[in-house]
């Protein structure tokens, strides 16, 4: 059944995803943007002033064209108005998805798109990595998942099933986790191809 069914995604170990991008907070103060990229990955809920109100082309010379439905747009991970849509939909918690504009190198002629800076606001402590022995060993206590990771290859205990339906687990790096119902909603949009979908194994 559905209800029995977790999703990880790979979206964050993929360099495709990574698009150069300026933004307006890091040219104010550069130590408080690099300080809310870390704590976005670790999944702490931040203020919407943490976040870019602007984002801009990093290259003179290259014309920016409309981004993916998930991508990091130099540091901050960043969805699609019709990703966010969706997700808006669902049990989020304390995630939230504060409006970017995104611009050309100029800092005036806009992308084609619309999109919303995604704050991974909700954990969960589900990952078990002794029936995980694929996992990778990221310090102590911490794992990111196997290079090519396959469906069954992250085990969770049940406890993953309640709950908001987009987190992270404390102990598992550069990844994050999505329920069932959400990841039905997202392939029936047509929005899954870049988010690397893995099924976890329910132990």
């Amino acid at each position: 059944m559905s209800k029995d069914t977790v999703w990880v995604s790979r979206a964050m170990m993929d360099s495709t995803l990574m698009k150069g991008f300026d933004h307006d907070n890091y040219f104010v103060d550069k130590e408080n943007a690099l300080d809310a990229m870390r704590r976005n990955e670790k999944g702490e809920p931040l203020p919407a002033d943490r976040f870019p109100k602007e984002m801009y082309g990093e290259y003179r010379d290259e014309k920016v064209k409309k981004q993916p439905d998930i991508f990091n747009a130099g540091g901050f991970w960043t969805v699609s108005a019709e990703c966010a849509d969706v997700l808006r939909q669902f049990d989020l918690g304390q995630t939230s998805l504060y409006p970017v504009k995104i611009l050309q190198h100029d800092r005036t002629t806009p992308v084609e798109g619309t999109y919303f800076c995604l704050n991974f606001g909700e954990t969960k402590d589900a990952f078990v990595s002794e029936e995980s022995p694929r996992a990778r060993e990221r310090g102590y206590n911490a794992w990111g998942l196997p290079y090519g990771v396959k469906d069954g290859e992250m085990a969770i205990k049940p406890d993953a099933l309640k709950g908001v339906d987009l987190w992270m687990d404390q102990r598992v790096k550069d990844a994050f986790f999505l329920s069932d119902p959400l990841v039905k909603a997202l392939k029936a949009a047509k929005l899954t191809r870049r988010f690397g979908l893995r099924k976890c194994r329910i132990l």
